[in-house]
């Protein structure tokens, strides 16, 4: 029996192995995983548990596409006639009162149509909160360290009509659930009866 030859790097340099069961070993760590085939005595479930394996995913197959998300339909948050009134009115378009990092944030999402009537959303001497209607608890926008107060101002003038805007409001103690009713207060603005999602 010959003996092969293998080339191992280590941190002296190259050396020669001249040992055939290393050489085997590493062979058959390479090559990963062996099929059974009909005649090597391997068993049956062994196989097929080898061919029930997840197949990887080629991304770079121009065929693939990513998986989409179900469209997610949310309740209402008010009625479509005091929306468009609203919308007449303050130059705004309510989209969502949702609850987000672990139901101790309000996410109030808006957008502005008409940028004139909506500067009252974004006037900084303005404290906008939330008043939750079965408990009359009077939540505030939060004032971060760093970052202020996560709202937006028009400090740069760089309020634009068709785009979206958001308000966090501080929900300790988790006071508003999940399709609870609550009113929003900015200045002037106020509506009443908004579900929360």
């Amino acid at each position: 029996m010959q003996s092969a030859v293998l080339n191992v790097r280590s941190s002296a340099g190259r050396r020669k192995c001249t040992r055939p069961g290393l050489l085997l070993l590493v062979v058959l760590v390479a090559s990963g995983p062996v099929l059974a085939t009909p005649g090597s005595g391997a068993s049956v479930a062994e196989s097929a548990a080898v061919a029930d394996a997840p197949k990887r995913i080629n991304v770079t197959d121009p065929g693939w596409r990513p998986p989409v998300a179900a469209d997610v339909v949310l309740p209402a948050m008010l009625e479509p006639a005091r929306a468009e009134e609203i919308a007449r009115q303050w130059g705004v378009q309510l989209l969502s009162l949702r609850l987000s990092a672990g139901d101790y944030m309000m996410d109030f999402r808006f957008r502005v149509l008409d940028a004139d009537k909506a500067a009252v959303f974004f006037d900084q001497r303005i404290k906008p909160y939330v008043l939750v209607e079965r408990s009359s608890a009077k939540l505030p926008v939060p004032m971060a360290t760093k970052v202020g107060a996560l709202r937006p101002t028009n400090r740069g003038k760089n309020i634009r009509a068709d785009r979206n805007y958001y308000m966090m409001f501080a929900n300790p103690d988790r006071h508003v659930q999940r399709g609870g009713k609550a009113t929003l207060v900015i200045g002037d603005f106020r509506v009443e009866h908004l579900t929360v999602n």
